[in-house]
């Protein structure tokens, strides 16, 4: 019977040709499992990454960092929020956003570990709703807390709304404390001691009127003041969900 083409090549090689072949196959394999585990801790944003990591017990977790540790990065008060953010509502920039938003998340995954810095938020809020946040958000358990800016707009000294509205996560036990806070109560954010970090950055209105929608979370989990007499202890957040989507409210400030 004659040899098949497979049989009769594999009959011209001599043994060192299987063993160079076999040691090839091994590195390619080596190098692909390399590139696929820097994938994966490279980008522990993306949902299986995640999941894989967490599989495996390498999830990274939320650190509580003290005020005085949180990473070094700028820190923006609403018109300066304003400036840096209101050429996004283009859409010809949604890419870019896209990308923003993708490096902002990965940044806090990785507790800005990386070259990406935090951006914090400053100034003075009013409060626009609560609601308390459920296992499906992104951060659970705890609330959140949608706010407006309001900056002094002429030398009177009186302040009035400006067109940014934050969503400020506040991960904690007492899932009982979002009723605390109201609408219309104020809310005083400081670099010092809250950090509250930009974890996304979304639009409201319109392209030629946009309103800077920013979902913040804070480094520190310091207590944050709620009204006149209200303070609530915030704690790192127990679960992170990928799956959640954010903004965490319509997109209206009126829904």
């Amino acid at each position: 019977m004659a040899k098949s083409k497979i049989a009769t090549f594999a009959s011209k090689r001599p043994p060192y040709f299987w063993w160079v072949l076999g040691h090839a196959l091994a590195a390619c394999l080596c190098a692909l499992s390399w590139i696929l585990s820097l994938q994966i801790f490279n980008h522990p944003e993306r949902q299986q990454n995640y999941a894989i990591l967490k599989k495996i017990g390498r999830a990274p977790e939320p650190i509580e960092f003290g005020a005085l540790e949180a990473p070094a990065g700028d820190s923006l008060l609403p018109n300066a929020i304003y400036k840096n953010y209101a050429a996004y509502a283009a859409p010809e920039n949604n890419q870019k956003l896209t990308k923003l938003n993708t490096r902002l998340l990965r940044a806090y995954l990785q507790n800005y570990t990386e070259e990406f810095k935090p951006v914090y938020i400053e100034g003075d809020y009013h409060v626009l709703q609560v609601k308390p946040l459920q296992n499906t958000d992104l951060m659970y358990p705890g609330f959140v807390i949608r706010a407006q800016a309001f900056i002094q707009s002429d030398n009177l000294g009186n302040a009035g709304p400006y067109p940014v509205i934050i969503e400020y996560i506040c991960p904690c036990e007492n899932t009982a404390s979002f009723t605390w806070a109201k609408p219309g109560n104020s809310l005083r954010v400081q670099k010092i001691p809250h950090c509250a970090s930009i974890l996304h950055v979304s639009m409201l209105g319109t392209s030629d009127e946009p309103i800077i929608n920013l979902t913040v979370v804070s480094l520190t989990y310091n207590d944050i003041a709620i009204g006149v007499s209200r303070q609530v202890d915030l704690t790192a957040p127990k679960k992170i969900n990928l799956d959640g989507s954010l903004p965490l409210f319509p997109n209206s400030i009126t829904e």
